[in-house]
């Protein structure tokens, strides 16, 4: 992979790591959560517990298209989406009420989305996934159904 790509995985995985740091609290202690990171407090900590769950499942998501960007592109695209939609979220659609996630996911935007275009721009002319050969060699060794 070239160097673009290997700041792209990283940064990836680092949001993942950072999704789950705040998720996995918000899950058990909402309040707690939010209180510590200077928020207000939320009402109905239900959905907010709720939303740190989704936040961990989405996390999961990242993760093929931050380990192989080229193989598993539209993962890749929907991870840097939706960062941007975080940032529309809290910035935009709900203004000053939780404004420290709407950072956290415009910071990720701002370096993941140019490293995606780079890393795409800068794509191997010869990429094979890895570990795909050996798959394509038995699909080719195969008997036609014809």
């Amino acid at each position: 992979m070239n160097k673009y790509a290997v700041w792209f995985r990283a940064l990836v995985w680092l949001g993942v790591i950072q999704n789950c740091v705040m998720g996995i609290p918000a899950i058990f202690a909402p309040n707690w959560l939010l209180e510590l990171l200077h928020q207000r407090p939320t009402e109905d900590p239900v959905w907010t517990s709720f939303a740190g769950l989704l936040v961990v499942l989405l996390s999961l998501f990242y993760i093929p298209g931050g380990n192989d960007p080229y193989r598993y592109t539209s993962n890749a695209v929907l991870a840097i989406f939706a960062r941007s939609q975080g940032v529309i979220f809290f910035f935009f659609i709900y203004p000053n009420v939780y404004p420290v996630f709407g950072i956290i996911d415009l910071v990720f935007f701002l370096f993941q989305a140019p490293l995606l275009i780079l890393t795409m721009l800068n794509k191997p002319q010869a990429y094979t996934p890895d570990n795909d050969d050996k798959s394509l060699q038995r699909r080719d060794k195969s008997p036609s159904l014809q």
